[in-house]
């Protein structure tokens, strides 16, 4: 009776064990069908003048403050961020660093490229502000090309929840900052 009853195992075993391989299988081959490319787009309108939002937000001490960096910081500095400025990231519990760096600003439009470490690709971030009389409403949007292995196309399918909360605290932390100074 026991010998009877390990065939019946095994070919359980072997049914489960082939499930299990073509739903792997079929992972696989649907990542490869997923776009790498991401675009993640929030906003948030703020109770200041566009001039006075556009001034507040690259300058050393306020920009350290409102930017928020999942497990670090954006490093503080003196004066306000120019044109081709670059300023580093830290994490708290790494040697790691990263850099922001100040691509364009114009009045009512902010480039900048975000390499979060060294060793990653650059994320392009666009931060538009449009006056809407003592109401500016800020619109930051990023879109890059996630290129980690197997896992970079689900990354990317990802990439609005994951990069989203961290834009919503930033924006919000921007909103109070600004507000409170006026």
């Amino acid at each position: 009776m026991g010998s009877n009853s390990h065939p019946a195992a095994l070919y359980q075993l072997r049914i489960v064990t082939r499930i299990l391989a073509l739903v792997i299988l079929l992972l696989v081959l649907v990542g490869f069908l997923l776009p790498t490319e991401y675009r993640v787009e929030r906003s948030v309108s703020i109770n200041a003048p566009l001039d006075v939002v556009s001034e507040n937000m690259l300058s050393g001490q306020n920009l350290s403050q409102w930017m928020h960096v999942q497990g670090g910081r954006v490093e503080s500095f003196d004066g306000v961020l120019q044109n081709d400025d670059s300023i580093r990231l830290l994490y708290d519990e790494s040697d790691e660093i990263g850099e922001l760096t100040l691509l364009e600003h114009t009045g009512n439009i902010i480039r900048f490229d975000v390499r979060p470490k060294l060793s990653t690709g650059l994320v392009h971030n666009r931060i538009t502000l449009e006056d809407h009389a003592s109401v500016t409403e800020v619109k930051w949007t990023i879109e890059g090309d996630l290129s980690v292995g197997l896992l970079s196309p689900y990354l990317a399918f990802f990439a609005n929840d994951i990069a989203g909360q961290n834009f919503e605290v930033s924006l919000l932390n921007l909103k109070q900052q600004i507000e409170s100074q006026n």
